[in-house]
């Protein structure tokens, strides 16, 4: 038997010297995140999936490794698993949102696993994505959509309220959020973050603050984010701070929310 192939890396300090080790064993270039396959949480997803479409008749249908997605009747797309793309796609919500002729009508949302991570995108019936993050939430009226930005700012994230159905009216919030609660269609309390610090990597560094929040609809008719509270990072408790609330208007976006035509 041929013995294990060796890596050799050379330090240079003041005298150079050789260290040997065995190779590391091979990556999977492609495919799911083996710990997915046959997990518990991929049950769980399949069990929302088959709910989800159960509950709103005419709008999916899976057939073995093929989702298929309609609008009105008609086959809007058809997503299908590709080792070397989206290597899973799961029906993972619904919103229900305000058409063009002020009807509500439901939109699927799709999560699309590769490797070891994961987006998530609305279709619109067109067979456009709009890319969210985490969670999408929709005013009680079906005309605000609530939902992460796109592109991550130098906050490291952000909270989009888009105008439906004119998707390019938005106005973005330098805070992501989850947990989104509506009281009324101008109204809605969340979890969110912040980060004070200059644009580093990661939203769980020290400088991320995360408080309780409402957002409202004023009567000039700006967005605003008020917080009413800090809590702790990880369990979500009041968390006592020293420093002044935080409070943000939202703004239109620094740079177009689309790359496309929608």
């Amino acid at each position: 038997m041929r013995p294990a192939p060796f890596l050799c890396l050379i330090f240079t300090t003041t005298t150079l010297l050789a260290a040997c080790k065995p190779s590391p064993p091979p990556q999977r270039a492609e495919g799911l995140d083996p710990t997915f396959e046959g997990s518990d949480d991929e049950k769980r997803t399949l069990a929302v999936e088959a709910a989800l479409i159960a509950a709103n008749p005419g709008l999916a249908v899976r057939k073995d490794k093929a989702l298929t997605l309609f609008h009105d009747g008609q086959e809007v797309t058809t997503y299908r698993d590709d080792p070397q793309g989206c290597q899973r796609y799961f029906l993972t919500g619904v919103v229900k949102l305000r058409g063009e002729d002020d009807n509500l009508f439901p939109v699927a949302d799709v999560t699309c696993h590769f490797a070891s991570s994961e987006n998530t995108y609305l279709v619109l019936p067109n067979s456009d994505k709009y890319l969210v993050r985490e969670e999408a939430s929709v005013s009680p009226d079906g005309r605000i959509l609530a939902s992460g930005f796109d592109r991550a700012d130098k906050t490291q994230g952000s909270l989009t309220l888009a105008n439906w159905p004119q998707i390019r009216d938005v106005v973005v919030f330098p805070a992501h959020c989850k947990g989104m609660i509506w009281q009324d269609a101008t109204h809605f309390t969340a979890t969110c973050w912040h980060n004070d610090g200059p644009d580093i990597a990661s939203p769980y560094d020290s400088f991320a603050r995360y408080f309780k929040t409402d957002i409202y609809r004023d009567t000039a008719g700006k967005w605003q984010m008020q917080a009413t509270q800090w809590v702790d990072r990880d369990t979500l408790q009041p968390k006592p701070l020293n420093l002044p609330l935080y409070r943000f208007t939202a703004a239109p976006p620094p740079e177009p929310h689309f790359d496309k035509a929608t």
